[in-house]
């Protein structure tokens, strides 16, 4: 069972996201909150396993209740929900750790499929959200090329395939047995790739990769 928490501002979008979420037998809602600050301490006693959060609540937003959540609570994910697709929330919510970003409009059976990747460490963007990071992407290369910082920070050739693969949705098993590694295997080299980059999401993995802000160590290097 996946037990899922909500976060929204607005009494009837909470109770229909409920209402969608619990006809998949798999999730169960166990709380939600209004506001930000009532949510961080419920879920304190909870301990979800995912978080659909608003981004636009009076108080506290819900970036910023994002980055205090995965910072309290590393193995929770959040699923960023908003009306907007504006850059800046995008970029500042991947950046905050969250697994997921989707758009208010999505469909149940889309709803049910989100909730199950981020619970099995995949990523998650809406079609929209997703052209606004390569948007991002595309002008992020036409810049001036990231300033190297040491050789620690240069991913293997290894780590480049598995990042690869976490790019386009696999999850730690569907990777190992693409590159014939054993499920630890990956998971070791996934969190030296998370360390090497500063990360502390696949999210935001993917966003670094989109962006090209990474220093590979390739064959001949």
């Amino acid at each position: 069972m996946i037990r899922v928490f909500l976060v929204d501002d607005h009494d009837v979008i909470r109770a229909g996201l409920k209402q969608i979420l619990e006809i998949d037998g798999d999730i169960h809602v166990t709380g939600e909150a209004s506001r930000a600050l009532d949510a961080i301490r419920q879920i304190e006693a909870q301990q979800p396993d995912v978080i659909f959060m608003d981004i636009r609540m009076p108080g506290m937003n819900g970036i910023e209740a994002t980055r205090i959540l995965r910072e309290k609570f590393p193995n929770v994910k959040v699923i960023l929900l908003t009306n907007f697709n504006d850059e800046e929330y995008v970029v500042e919510g991947l950046k905050a750790g969250a697994s997921g970003f989707l758009l208010k409009n999505i469909a149940g059976e889309e709803l049910y499929k989100a909730v199950h990747d981020v619970f099995q460490e995949k990523s998650v963007l809406h079609p929209e959200i997703a052209s606004v990071v390569i948007r991002e992407a595309t002008r992020s290369r036409g810049g001036p090329e990231p300033t190297p910082r040491g050789p620690q920070e240069k991913l293997t050739v290894r780590e480049y395939e598995i990042l690869d693969m976490m790019s386009r949705g696999f999850a730690n098993k569907e990777i190992g047995a693409g590159l014939h590694l054993s499920e630890h295997t990956v998971k070791s080299h996934v969190k030296t790739i998370f360390r090497k980059l500063g990360a502390k999401t696949r999210s935001e993995v993917v966003y670094k990769a989109f962006t090209g802000k990474l220093i590979f160590q390739k064959p001949g290097s």
